[in-house]
């Protein structure tokens, strides 16, 4: 096991922006799983009630068609992998499986699209969609591919808290 200490002293930058060291992390790697799992819930604890974790759900808004060849996602146009191409869903499907969301506990409404690089009509659909899921009561996050800074703004103006990008493409 590393002799690197893996605590808070780990993270270098301020305290609003900090960041783990490389050698932090590479310890992480070495831990034992037990003892990952035990620092984990530690960490938890000290930030969340004991025994809760926050409900989440996820709706592919926009299934298949993806040009980007990331070599294991079923999402790309390059594989025969038995995933069928859907087109973006509609406003109000979207909505409809929020609410459903919503009612079996799920905090946040996550919304996941095959695109490499969404265009400007389809960021302005998935900013409406947003709007409408924010306009439950639900915190909300999407993964659409390569966003550009404008984008980006567009849809943190429509409401959105969260936004997770896979960093191979």
């Amino acid at each position: 096991m590393s002799d690197v200490a893996v605590t808070p002293d780990a993270l270098v930058g301020s305290a609003t922006r900090a960041r783990w060291t490389v050698a932090a992390v590479e310890a992480l790697f070495e831990l034992p799983f037990p003892e990952l799992l035990f620092r984990a819930q530690q960490t938890h604890r000290a930030h969340h009630a004991p025994n809760t974790v926050q409900l989440s759900t996820l709706l592919s808004i926009k299934t298949g068609g993806c040009p980007e060849d990331c070599g294991y996602c079923p999402q790309s146009i390059h594989y025969e992998t038995g995933v069928a191409r859907d087109d973006m869903l509609p406003v109000e499907q979207v909505v409809e499986a929020a609410r459903r969301a919503q009612a079996a506990g799920a905090t946040r409404f996550c919304m996941g699209a095959a695109f490499r690089s969404p265009k400007k009509k389809d960021i302005e659909r998935v900013a409406l969609m947003i709007r409408e899921v924010k306009a439950l009561g639900l915190e909300s996050c999407a993964t659409l591919g390569m966003l550009t800074p404008e984008q980006a703004v567009e849809l943190k103006d429509a409401g959105l808290d969260y936004y997770n990008h896979n960093l191979d493409t």
